[in-house]
């Protein structure tokens, strides 16, 4: 239940807020599970909401599931992400 609502504030605060929209250059990694691959957003590549990116931050399999969601690229295709957040991945000991 608190995902849920996790999720509904970010939607409440962000609305339909792009990551082209931000201020200054960011850099946000994630985890995509289904590919087995980070993803790594940039406001040039992969403009998805910044709701539902920031919801895939918080997505650590011990707080929150795994964040579905559909986007376009920037040629119009849509693509799938199955995210969790980046550090869950980028700080396993196992994996380096």
């Amino acid at each position: 239940m608190m995902e849920k609502n996790l999720h509904k504030v970010l939607q409440d605060k962000l609305g339909e807020t792009r990551l082209h929209q931000a201020l200054t250059n960011v850099v946000i990694p994630t985890f995509d599970i289904k590919k087995n691959q980070p993803i790594i957003f940039t406001k040039s590549k992969l403009d998805a909401k910044m709701c539902d990116i920031c919801y895939s931050t918080a997505a650590a399999p011990t707080c929150f599931p795994p964040h579905y969601f559909v986007t376009n690229d920037a040629k119009g295709n849509q693509v799938e992400f199955n995210l969790i957040d980046g550090s869950v991945v980028a700080a396993n000991p196992v994996r380096n």
